[in-house]
């Protein structure tokens, strides 16, 4: 959980990707997660993991993207397990190389989906998504629940790691008995986390409150958002790529000569 929250955290940085403006940066991870999910082919899959591999390299992020891949390998070899022993039996044989290969990109095919969004939460603050999405005419009452619970989530499992320390210091074992032991284990952990949740929320409604929140539907921004030259640039190509993506995969799907 720790990998997968660290490598969809923002970075801090100056490279060109963190410098293009976040509705940029959102129609690139949108586009990268269209082609993800239009083919099940692994070169093309392949093709969209290292644009996204490059983008993280040139936006310096590539240890922390890394980390947020790592993070969901469990759930990556559970998505082929699932796939290769459903379509095993639909084939009728254990050992079939089209249910290898299509559970293998159904798998791979994950990662892609992750990394796209990946690039775009290292290099974009939720600062500059709030304004992106206030931009793209979002309410901004979604905005700010969304915005917020973008902001909560590192801080609460941190505190969740520190409520899992403490109770292991006072001798609490979570590796030792059954399913139903162990779950039951986690009950001193969930009812100081969900009280620290409903505490924090009871903060932030009060400090809301206090401001004033939505009292004026007029909002002005201390930074206001323009697109750049690049920023055209990077949308311009980034829509071309995927008009011929989704043309190439008309194409094939039609079989036209």
């Amino acid at each position: 959980m720790a990998h997968i929250l660290r490598g969809l955290q923002f970075y801090p940085g100056k490279s060109l990707v963190h410098r293009l403006d976040p509705r940029a940066k959102l129609i690139i991870s949108a586009s990268l997660l269209t082609v993800a999910l239009l083919y099940l082919e692994i070169s093309m899959i392949s093709l969209v993991i290292i644009v996204e591999a490059l983008l993280a390299l040139i936006s310096k992020t590539l240890k922390r993207w890394a980390c947020a891949i790592y993070g969901i390998a469990p759930f990556i070899a559970l998505v082929f397990l699932l796939n290769y022993v459903i379509k095993a039996l639909s084939a009728g044989q254990l050992l079939d190389p089209q249910s290898l290969y299509e559970s293998f990109a159904a798998a791979y095919r994950v990662i892609a989906l992750l990394a796209s969004f990946s690039i775009f939460f290292l290099t974009t603050t939720p600062e500059e998504l709030g304004m992106a999405l206030t931009k793209l005419r979002v309410p901004y009452i979604y905005t700010f629940a969304f915005i917020s619970a973008i902001r909560f989530v590192p801080i609460l499992a941190e505190e969740l790691q520190s409520i899992i320390d403490a109770q292991r210091s006072r001798g609490l074992e979570f590796e030792r008995g059954n399913p139903l032991t162990r779950l039951r284990r986690y009950i001193p952990i969930l009812v100081p986390l969900i009280v620290s949740v409903l505490r924090r929320s009871y903060e932030l409604a009060e400090a809301m409150e206090v401001k004033c929140f939505g009292a004026s539907k007029k909002r002005t921004y201390l930074k206001e958002l323009k697109l750049k030259r690049a920023d055209y640039m990077a949308i311009t190509l980034t829509i071309l790529l995927l008009a011929i993506a989704i043309y190439l995969k008309l194409f094939q799907k039609l079989n036209l000569p």
